[in-house]
Formats: C-alpha cells, structure tokens, sequence
C-alpha cells in the first residue's frame, strides 16, 4: 500500500504551513522535494521499535551536548545559500539527534540531524530507502538508519567526505553510533 501523494505541484515551506495549519493533529505529512505527502499511523511493532531506540540514546546522552527527539517533530532542510522561505524539504524522522543547539528551535530543527533513524511501514519503504536517502546525504546528516521490522534488518548509511558507507545488520546485532563515542544499540535487546 502507497502513502497518497497530495498534487503534483511543488510547495514551498510557507505553502507547505497553510496547507497543514488547520489539519487535525493525528494527520501528519511531510514535504519531499515540494511534494506533500500524507503520512500513514504507524503500527505497534513501529512504535515499539522507535520508543525503544529513542529510549536508548536519551539515557546515553543524558548531560551531553547532542539531544535526541521522536516523531513528530519536523526538520526543516534546506541549503544554506538559499532563503528558508525556499525550503522544500519538510521531514518528521522517527528518531533523530541534533547536537548543534543553533538548528533548535521551539517549530522544530533548522538544518540537518547528525543522526536520523527511519522505521520502515509498509507504505513507505520507497520513500525511507530513496527519496529521504538522497535528501538526508544531499542536506548533510551524517549517518541514516533505516530500520525494517518486516526484515528484522538495519541499513546504516554514513557519510563520508567522497564516499556513502554502508552496513547491514539484523535484530540480534549491537550497532555503534558512529556519530558518538563509544555507544552502541543493542537490538537483541528489543522485544517484538
């Protein structure tokens, strides 16, 4: 099953805001390279999945200076030459960490994550190991997990200065953060 996407117009940031300004809380959507798209409930299996990682790097970084966050919060992404009035990039990463406090802000994240971590539904797999792979590297995050429950793998993808390094995983595995020192995830951990 595809997530619906809204129009084929592309939106600007300010058109994306008064398109969801009056919508329901429980309706969430992301802007993709201008396009607007709904975003599907999440399951239990998701939830439990995003809560337990968000869970983990919360009590690690306690008393340091990067900060963790969970959907939904938005992430504004744009290029630093242009105006924010031009951003087309709206995102509410599952799990995120920013450790630069200047990108936060009480609307959401100004600027790339050091850290995103996307949980795969079925509806958007295309969306999670594509279109917001490309933004994700194109906009500078650093290191991109996109973790599928139907699989029971982890995809990590972390940038370097010429090149994409990526790695496997599975549910019985520990994963080191490679943005921060000495912090790996147990999976083997998680119940589901």
């Amino acid at each position: 099953m595809t997530q619906p996407q809204i129009e084929l117009k592309k939106y600007s940031l300010l058109e994306f805001l008064e398109f969801t300004k009056d919508k329901p809380e429980d309706e969430r959507y992301e802007l993709i390279d201008g396009r607007i798209y709904m975003m599907a409930s999440p399951s239990m299996d998701h939830q439990d999945i995003a809560g337990f990682i968000y869970g983990e790097l919360r009590n690690y970084l306690k008393g340091k200076p990067c900060k963790p966050f969970i959907a939904p919060f938005d992430v504004f992404l744009f290029e630093k030459s242009k105006e924010k009035d031009k951003i087309q990039n709206v995102f509410q990463p599952d799990v995120f960490v920013v450790c630069n406090k200047n990108k936060m802000k009480q609307r959401g994240i100004y600027g790339a994550p050091d850290l995103v971590i996307e949980v795969v539904s079925p509806g958007s797999s295309i969306k999670d190991y594509i279109d917001k792979l490309g933004v994700y590297m194109k906009y500078g995050v650093k290191e991109y997990w996109i973790v599928n429950p139907l699989t029971k793998k982890i995809s990590v993808y972390i940038k370097g200065k010429n090149k994409l390094k990526y790695d496997s995983y599975a549910f019985t595995d520990k994963i080191k953060v490679g943005i921060l020192d000495n912090f790996e995830i147990d999976f083997n951990e998680l119940q589901i």
